[in-house]
């Protein structure tokens, strides 16, 4: 956000809270050290909605929180692609595509860490292995019906 688009936002205050007056320079380059990193509309609709329910004068952390919970709102009525993804009973005929090619980018991705996990791994030897191991060694004593045979 710009000192131009934060002397939006003020304004939208001002408006608000009579009590705030015309905002100086020195209140404007204050806010905006704090809010500059904020979208100016997210910001303006911040200060409508905290005036709408507060009657207490805002602050920078309340603009903030504000544009946090309309970004959070946003994130939740925007429908994801990946999850407007039909599942497998819908007709589609680029599912296949899709999944192949994400299926790639997953293989991409996690490959280099899977290498790095397997060279880092000790080689362990096999539950078979281990299996065959303990049953190879013949046993001091048998039991038939009970009893001890050497």
């Amino acid at each position: 956000m710009t000192l131009d688009e934060m002397s939006r936002v003020m304004a939208a205050v001002a408006v608000f809270e009579y009590r705030f007056g015309t905002p100086n320079m020195d209140v404007l380059q204050a806010w905006h050290s704090v809010l500059a990193d904020l979208d100016v509309d997210d910001a303006v609709e911040a200060v409508r909605r905290y005036y709408a329910v507060n009657t207490d004068r805002i602050m920078p952390g309340h603009i903030r929180a504000g544009v946090k919970e309309i970004q959070a709102e946003r994130r939740r009525t925007q429908p994801s692609e990946v999850r407007a993804l039909p599942s497998r009973f819908e007709d589609d005929i680029n599912r296949e595509v899709r999944m192949e090619r994400g299926a790639a980018s997953v293989k991409e991705v996690l490959g280099p860490l899977l290498e790095h996990v397997a060279r880092s791994r000790p080689e362990l030897p096999s539950a078979m292995d281990q299996l065959r191991e303990l049953t190879a060694v013949p046993a001091e004593f048998d039991t038939v019906d009970g009893e001890v045979v050497e």
